[in-house]
């Protein structure tokens, strides 16, 4: 998916194809953490009814009430037939669709951007979308088993190169039929645009993206004061946005929220321990136990405390290192019952040394292969040179030589080559371009981030004029 943007606070122009992995890199106040919480909001823009609206009245070529029909009437206890087919190379569909998209979007920005950042302060020159390639087929079939169930079963299977079914259960009554067809469709919508995005989920509902804000330390420790002090006001919540009431007017947010860190903050509160954590995350919390906090977390109530290794006791968060602090969401979205499969971490680096951002570098890449799509932003020349050494290393001929030379395992080896890497560069107007940097794989340098030169020639150059003085 490559979103569009123009005329946006001070971005000038950003052109983003989101990878598996996305990186960030910029000087302070260039627009990052605007355009990471952008792409949450518009993607959280889809679980509102004004979208839902827009499905229902989209109009297509494909209609499946007949064969429903057919087969919630057929005298066959087991039916399976497909209702319909979409082809990848149908571009007569997905252009209408993107289309239609776009328009939906346009006519909706500042709604986008009001409901994101809860404020008629910030403009917008224009927003869009653009699928990017689409390589699998999407079949629909519509199953009837009167031996197990009384209900029509409706399987939506991706083809080619996602192993990915979806399915969804609808009751067999003949008076359902246009009712069926009018849920299949926004269903097909809904898996083409969500897995557009990487998020493989067919509702709009309870959607599986969380942004971490670069103050996350901070509301870790304050979030339960502030929502206890929050919830005395006399304030209304309206899609998850909460406005001030004055005079029975809506207002500005007096705490300057905007709704990915309100969202962070209700993901704190509602965090719930999973009794069935997946091999994959537990893999993950293995290696964050032992090779970067050196110890454990754990959920007690509602706050989380960490165990030092060798210790008998534990620590409440905010008796902790901030190294630890940094690391608990990541810990809370490995281990909690809500799932989260789209992640926008800003300045990944924050309060870690150099040589724990070796070992975040490796942390990140294992969550990438485990199916977490992450989007980073980072200031650090360490943290942006360690996550493109893995990188590069990972599409070597001879890697293995080199992961065993430098010390990694086959966990740290990027499985996906689709990663993407953007620089944020500050024009002399003030205004920023997001610019993408290739990649160079086949020479084996990976990405050329020369937005940090500068200042390392700086530095380097000082030091010689400095050596040179008697």
């Amino acid at each position: 998916m490559i979103i569009h943007i123009r005329n946006f606070g001070k971005i000038e122009s950003a052109d983003i194809d989101l990878g598996n992995l996305t990186i960030f890199v910029g000087e302070n106040n260039s627009g990052k953490t605007y355009i990471m919480q952008l792409i949450y909001g518009l993607i959280n823009f889809f679980s509102t009814k004004e979208f839902n609206d827009f499905l229902g009245n989209f109009k297509w070529k494909y209609n499946s009430e007949e064969i429903i029909r057919e087969i919630l009437e057929s005298n066959d206890e087991d039916i399976s037939k497909n209702i319909l087919e979409i082809k990848a190379d149908d571009r007569n569909f997905y252009n209408n669709f993107q289309n239609a998209l776009n328009d939906f979007i346009s006519r909706n920005k500042e709604k986008i951007v009001e409901k994101t950042f809860n404020t008629r302060n910030l403009s917008i020159g224009s927003l869009s979308i653009e699928f990017g390639k689409i390589v699998d087929d999407l079949t629909i079939q519509c199953t009837k088993n009167l031996k197990n169930t009384s209900k029509a079963k409706i399987s939506f299977h991706f083809n080619k190169s996602v192993n990915h079914t979806i399915t969804s259960i609808l009751f067999a009554q003949n008076n359902q039929y246009k009712s069926m067809n009018s849920i299949v469709k926004k269903s097909i919508l809904t898996i083409i645009l969500l897995m557009s995005f990487g998020i493989n989920q067919y509702q709009l509902t309870d959607l599986p993206i969380l942004y971490l804000p670069a103050s996350r330390s901070g509301l870790m420790l304050l979030y339960t004061n502030f929502l206890a002090e929050y919830n005395d006001d006399k304030t209304f919540q309206n899609d998850d946005v909460v406005y001030q009431v004055n005079d029975g007017q809506t207002s500005e947010n007096r705490y300057g929220l905007t709704e990915p860190i309100y969202d962070f903050l209700m993901f704190l509160l509602k965090h719930k321990t999973s009794e069935m954590i997946s091999d994959k995350d537990r893999e993950i919390i293995s290696f964050i136990n032992e090779n970067i906090i050196n110890g454990t977390m754990e959920k007690t109530g509602t706050t989380m405390r960490y165990k030092p290794a060798l210790s008998e006791h534990s620590l409440p968060i905010y008796l902790s290192s901030s190294l630890v602090s940094e690391l608990s969401p990541i810990y809370q979205i490995l281990s909690g019952i809500q799932k989260y499969s789209f992640i926008l971490y800003d300045e990944i680096e924050t309060c870690q040394h150099p040589t724990k951002q070796l070992q975040l570098a490796r942390l990140l890449v294992r969550m990438v292969n485990a199916g977490y799509r992450m989007v980073v932003s980072t200031h650090s020349d360490t943290m942006a040179a360690a996550i493109n050494n893995l990188i590069t290393i990972s599409f070597k001929e001879k890697k293995d030589e080199l992961m065993s030379k430098l010390g990694y395992e086959k966990e740290d080896m990027l499985e996906s080559a689709n990663v993407k890497a953007y620089q944020f560069i500050i024009g002399k107007d003030g205004k920023t371009k997001v610019e993408e940097v290739k990649s160079h794989f086949s020479v084996g340098v990976g990405f050329d981030f020369d937005i940090f030169n500068y200042a390392n020639d700086k530095i380097y150059q000082d030091a010689v004029e400095i050596a040179e003085v008697d």
